[in-house]
């Protein structure tokens, strides 16, 4: 918009990169996002702004009055880009050497090194004021989205402190990954101590937990455990907020969805029909059915109904699929555990 006034009111291309900007520059320093990805994003969003742009221009100024008009609209949006280019650079370099001297950001550099499993000539555990060697951790990611945002909302940072605290940690290592994401982890001299599954839900927050695991490589090992219990969440977004979930709960669908385009396409062309939303009662019945060893009254007995019931929907599902539930049960299973994971669009599906 700054853009689009300076061109109609002849001022010179802006210099200065606007709030929203910044805020996004500071974001990206903190998951340490490189300055070259953030440009060619910004290249492309010139490009097509450009494109846009001479396209409006075209259309509404008289083809015999274009070319002076073309000449000097390419020379603004060559200055343009120039200037955006060199402003969002200098933004990013004051704002990484801000991040790190300070002491959220050079602890989150050492504890990023460590992840990587690089070398550091500090000493660890005196820096980051937290035992690694002779400790079980557990590893939390606390994320909460922006339209949860609420100048009252207690700060992530000291709800993982309180959840590490009533799980029964004795160590507590916190490091803020941007505003709206903490990575946490709780040491334990004794594991037997970790009372994970006393998290509670955080409301408006996800919380991913990896399971206990001792010494540095537990530490990594952790942390990328509550990492992929985070992202399984991200196929299905509107159920993620207030969420606590466990690796070792969605371990297989963590597994099956590394390639999340081709987990939806499995489901797709695995569930066909099945798949639609409004056949989560027959997907349930199928599941069962099939973890009951394929037994109809087994399964009417998990599913509290009577044993014509479920031999109903199973039929009524091998309509849907066109052959047998049992052919290819592990496939089928797979399926069906993954659905309501990478909740494909229900236009997908046929009605």
């Amino acid at each position: 918009m700054e853009a689009l006034v300076a061109l109609c009111l002849g001022r010179p291309v802006p210099t200065t990169v606007p709030p929203e900007t910044t805020r996004q520059i500071a974001r990206a320093v903190r998951q340490r996002i490189p300055l070259e990805r953030i440009l060619a994003f910004q290249r492309v969003s010139h490009a097509r702004f450009s494109d846009a742009l001479v396209h409006e221009f075209r259309r509404l100024v008289p083809a015999d009055q274009q070319s002076e008009g073309l000449s000097d609209l390419s020379r603004f949006l060559v200055d343009l880009v120039s200037s955006f280019s060199l402003a969002c650079s200098a933004a990013y370099a004051a704002e990484e050497q801000a991040w790190l001297t300070s002491i959220d950001g050079s602890r989150g550099e050492l504890v990023r090194t460590l992840l990587r499993g690089d070398h550091t000539d500090l000493n660890p555990a005196k820096a980051l004021r937290y035992e690694l060697a002779n400790r079980t951790h557990v590893g939390l990611i606390l994320r909460r989205d922006a339209r949860d945002d609420d100048a009252e909302s207690e700060g992530l940072d000291r709800v993982a402190a309180k959840l590490l605290t009533r799980i029964g940690a004795t160590a507590h290592l916190v490091i803020p990954s941007d505003e709206r994401e903490v990575w946490a982890w709780g040491g334990f001299t004794d594991p037997r101590s970790a009372a994970v599954r006393s998290l509670p839900v955080v409301p408006g927050a996800l919380v991913a937990v990896g399971r206990p695991s001792r010494g540095l490589d537990g530490f990594r090992a952790t942390y990328d455990e509550a990492k992929a219990a985070a992202r399984v969440t991200l196929y299905s977004p509107a159920r993620a907020r207030g969420r606590t979930v466990f690796f070792e709960d969605v371990r297989l669908a963590a597994l099956l969805t590394s390639d999340p385009e081709r987990a939806r396409s499995f489901v797709r062309d695995e569930l066909g029909a099945l798949g639609h939303p409004r056949e989560a009662l027959l997907r349930e019945t199928v599941r069962v059915y099939l973890e009951c060893n394929c037994s109809p009254a087994t399964a009417a007995a998990r599913l509290d109904v009577v044993k014509n019931t479920v031999v109903y929907r199973i039929r009524r599902a091998e309509e849907m699929l066109g052959r047998s539930v049992k052919e290819q049960q592990g496939i089928l299973w797979a399926a069906l555990h993954l659905v309501d994971v990478v909740d494909p669009a229900e236009s997908q599906y046929s009605a």
